[in-house]
């Protein structure tokens, strides 16, 4: 059981959770399951380098250690599909309709509410361990000129910072518990909630800008878009989701 939570670590203020995360394992002083939370983080890390910056307090930015994960690293993407879907299951909680941008982005209404950023390390063909960082909008309600939402600006309410990651955590681990022996339908529960599936959209590759349609995503992790008549697969770096107006 790869139960979570056991022992929260509770920081003021840090450059990245996963940061800090990865200096503990290296120094051997973090135990399996432990969640590292801070109410700032002044450079954290999300997908393609990006930059996650939150308001000190308003939202939910936290890291989960992962030892002896032992799960192949050609299945490394059962990772990503647990996390994305404890996600969404807390949302669902508060009556949020949320979906999964491929690979782990979650969307509510079509505007980003959280990102993970999963760093594994590897030993021969298995994960041995895992660090999992997570930003979650809680209850910061302005973005500026990103196209994003908080838990409050969908509900209208606050919400307690802390509660709303004890509801991960029992998320977490019941998701866990339920799927990882069954690939299978952690694969289906995954493309049940992945956006813009079965939709025609705007994408950007190395060839420019089409319209497209997702079918899927491989168990590898490998995004299967339909352009033209052709299935096309695509790691994260090979393809880009383009607004409406982008074209």
């Amino acid at each position: 059981m790869m139960e979570i939570g056991r022992k929260i670590i509770h920081l003021d203020s840090v450059d990245s959770t996963n940061n800090y995360t990865a200096k503990l394992m290296n120094q051997g002083q973090i135990d399996h399951g432990t969640v590292i939370l801070a109410d700032e983080q002044f450079a954290g890390r999300g997908q393609r380098s990006s930059d996650w910056l939150v308001k000190p307090g308003e939202n939910l930015t936290f890291t989960v250690f992962l030892d002896r994960v032992n799960v192949s690293v050609n299945q490394q993407f059962i990772l990503t599909q647990i996390v994305s879907l404890s996600l969404v299951d807390i949302l669902k909680q508060l009556d949020l309709k949320a979906e999964i941008k491929w690979p782990n982005d979650i969307y509510v209404e079509g505007k980003k509410i959280a990102g993970v950023l999963i760093e594994n390390q590897l030993r021969s063909s298995l994960i041995q361990s895992s660090i999992i960082g997570i930003g979650l909008n809680v209850n910061e309600v302005g973005f500026q000129d990103f196209i994003a939402t908080s838990i409050k600006a969908e509900i209208g309410a606050f919400k307690n910072v802390q509660e709303v990651l004890y509801s991960f955590i029992y998320s977490f681990n019941k998701t866990w518990n339920e799927f990882i022996k069954n690939t299978d339908r952690l694969n289906a529960e995954y493309h049940n909630n992945l956006y813009l599936k079965g939709v025609e959209a705007h994408y950007e590759d190395a060839s420019g800008r089409f319209f497209g349609v997702i079918k899927g995503v491989q168990t590898t992790g490998r995004l299967i878009i339909q352009k033209n008549e052709e299935l096309m697969e695509y790691d994260l770096k090979e393809i880009k989701f383009l607004m409406q107006s982008a074209l």
